[in-house]
């Protein structure tokens, strides 16, 4: 009996973590997939979120955006001193 309760719980965690580092496309294609009949199951609705572990996961709100760099003077300095 333990030895399935750990068997369901590495399961589980599995794929809760393949889910949360999948990228966008693959998720898709994995959704498209599952709802091919029509019927939404279970892990379609949980795997058919906008996030996901890449860029653009949409968990930040800034997405897939270049950072603006800094206007010309604005630098910071780092000194380096010899021991």
């Amino acid at each position: 009996m333990q030895e399935l309760l750990v068997v369901v719980i590495v399961a589980v965690s599995a794929l809760y973590l393949g889910a949360k580092y999948m990228s966008a496309g693959l998720r898709a294609r994995l959704v498209m997939h599952l709802t091919r009949g029509g019927k939404r199951s279970f892990i379609a609705r949980w795997l058919d979120k906008s996030g996901g572990g890449g860029c653009g996961g949409g968990s930040c709100g800034s997405g897939c955006a270049p950072k603006q760099p800094d206007p010309p003077g604005k630098h910071r300095v780092i000194k380096l001193h010899q021991r």
